[in-house]
């Protein structure tokens, strides 16, 4: 029976797309695939345009693979947004 990744080996990847139909049969391959936990869907309701995905690091690399230049879908690690680059720190202080 295979093992699930520990959180050092899993993450949340954000897939985005300029073409409906291709994310759209994507998110039918993530909601089959036992590999991949669809977590959010973003854009207008019924036509998203990205959808964030959890998954092991392995199989991001292995999807980035895949995405090609010519593909429309594209993968990239979700990461925590912060106004202007800044970390949340405040002026003043201590770094």
């Amino acid at each position: 029976m295979p093992s699930q990744p520990s959180q050092a080996e899993s993450g949340h990847y954000i897939i985005r797309s300029t073409d409906p139909a291709a994310l759209a049969n994507f998110i039918h391959e993530a909601s089959v695939d036992p590999e991949l936990t669809l977590i959010d869907k973003i854009g207008p309701a019924g036509q998203p345009h990205t959808v964030v995905v959890a998954m092991s690091n392995a199989k991001a690399t292995a999807l980035g693979q895949r995405f090609t230049q010519a593909s429309p879908l594209k993968i990239e690690p979700d990461r925590p947004l912060s106004l202007f680059g800044h970390s949340g720190r405040r002026p003043g202080d201590p770094l």
